[in-house]
């Protein structure tokens, strides 16, 4: 496979089967593929100002480590990101079909409607709670310009204040106007949007050197935390971090297969990921070190370090510019994966318009004002998120890298009696692969003596879910071979029926 060129598969599908096939699901047309290796950069950079990400992070320091111990967390983390990223991003550029597509061949396309569904609940799930993050931003930001705008709290409706209430309708039509007009739309705002955002993050880090006087304090603080207890943490820390993507792991796909080369999606992908991911992490860890110096203790949210500034213009502006942040993660993750999974579901009903204004009523439906923030709640969240989507990667990538050895039947993916049928389109080895998978990753929470399992979730849910996948499919092969040389299932290293 070239890294320089795509190669433009079957743009045009021969009778596809209506219930698996509309616009948004067929494979992206040569005129669409043009994304460059800049425009993933800022897809990205309009990504990695994740606000979990920088809260998880800025609880390292919290429960005691060092600066340097931190930073090694998120460069461990990002690291393996990177690597499952690309490597799930191969076949998304290759054929141009986005992830509720590619999940057939590995599940079949009924069962694949398992891990497609729990995506979009996951997705409409984050899309929820992004909203209302935006939401806080506009609050803070009228708070600092408008006389009396605080008092609109004292007026309570569904539980928030006048003031967040709206704040949270602007930021649900602000979502609306976004998403509703097309991937095209969220293109362009993030070609201004990430890098925008990379001017305020570097300006509170000038702010927390000169609060700290200069950048050794900062870099310097040391570490507080038991060495019994240190690795515990690193790798809790560090599957937090990763499950703030884990889901994004999963449906990348769906960005690369707007690829204009594999070459564009990797060296963007390069780019925007470890490169901008550990850039942000080093701006969050000095900047959340600043506010151990100016308030006494850590502020992990951006933006009430901002509302905190006695510059009422400063706190507007950069307000702002976290709700454009907001709104630029929230469009380019769960957006993109709403659209497509919703579309996936009911492909004859919904479009990605649809099924991205599904997003936002189901999203604002899930009340996301009265249980967001509750750390044990969220720390949970983030392992669940590992352990669901986890075994999922793993499953793809061992379908996609070592059952098919990197070739799909694009038409197959759009029909009911393609080369992954299946049995009536169920592979129970897939659907077993990922329950085992899932079962393994979260038994350090469902389990009080294996509890110290659960700071690895997302690794023992990617490996378990990969490995038992691999296992149940050669063994069905080597048994099928037997069975008939002349079946029409054929051995592991061709492209047939499986």
């Amino acid at each position: 496979m070239s890294n320089n060129n795509i190669e433009f598969y079957q743009e045009k599908i021969d009778q596809p089967d209506s219930t698996l096939y509309n616009a948004d699901l067929a494979p992206t047309p040569k005129a669409k593929r043009n994304w460059t290796a800049w425009i993933y950069a800022c897809v990205w950079m309009g990504i990695v100002h994740n606000i979990n990400q920088w809260v998880i992070t800025a609880n390292m320091l919290d429960k005691g480590m060092s600066f340097w111990q931190a930073f090694g967390v998120t460069c461990f983390a990002f690291g393996i990101v990177y690597v499952v990223l690309i490597l799930n991003s191969f076949a998304g550029a290759k054929y141009g079909v986005p992830f509720p597509v590619l999940i057939r061949s590995a599940f079949g396309h009924k069962a694949a409607l398992i891990p497609i569904f729990i995506r979009g609940v996951l997705g409409i799930f984050w899309f929820g709670i992004f909203v209302y993050l935006a939401s806080e931003s506009i609050d803070v930001a009228f708070g600092a310009i408008v006389p009396g705008w605080e008092d609109l709290s004292n007026i309570n409706f569904l539980g928030m204040g006048l003031n967040t209430v709206i704040g949270y309708t602007i930021s649900i039509i602000l979502h609306y106007l976004l998403i509703t007009h097309g991937i095209e739309r969220i293109k362009k705002y993030e070609l201004w949007a990430g890098p925008l955002i990379m001017v305020v993050a570097i300006a509170l880090v000038i702010w927390a050197i000169n609060v700290a006087g200069g950048l050794s304090p900062l870099v310097n603080i040391e570490s507080t935390i038991a060495k019994e207890d240190f690795w515990g943490l690193f790798f809790l820390s560090a599957t937090g971090i990763i499950g703030t993507v884990a889901t994004l792991i999963v449906n990348i796909p769906d960005l690369t297969r707007f690829s204009r080369s594999q070459k564009d999606q990797i060296v963007g992908q390069a780019i925007g990921v470890p490169i901008m991911f550990i850039f942000f992490s080093i701006i969050s860890l000095l900047v959340t070190a600043g506010t151990m110096y100016a308030y006494g203790g850590v502020i992990n949210d951006p933006i009430h370090i901002i509302e905190r500034f006695d510059n009422p213009l400063v706190v507007f502006i950069g307000a702002i510019i976290i709700l454009a942040s907001v709104l630029s993660l929230n469009a380019a993750t769960n957006a993109i994966a709403v659209g497509f999974d919703l579309a996936a579901l009911l492909p004859q009903k919904l479009n990605f318009r649809k099924a991205g204004i599904i997003a936002i009523f189901v999203g604002v439906l899930s009340l996301p004002w009265l249980w967001y923030g509750e750390t044990a709640y969220m720390d949970n969240i983030m392992g669940v998120l590992g352990s669901t989507m986890g075994p999922v990667a793993g499953i793809m990538l061992i379908d996609f890298f070592v059952i098919r050895r990197q070739k799909y039947e694009v038409n197959s993916l759009f029909v009911t009696d393609g080369l992954y049928a299946y049995k009536d389109g169920w592979n129970i080895h897939a659907v077993l692969a990922f329950i085992i998978g899932f079962i393994i990753a979260l038994s350090g929470l469902i389990v009080p003596k294996l509890d110290w399992l659960y700071a690895y979730n997302w690794f023992l849910g990617i490996g378990t879910g990969g490995l038992v996948y691999w296992l149940l499919m050669t063994a069905k092969f080597k048994k099928e071979k037997n069975i008939s040389n002349n079946s029409k299932i054929t051995p592991l290293n061709k492209v047939e029926k499986y």
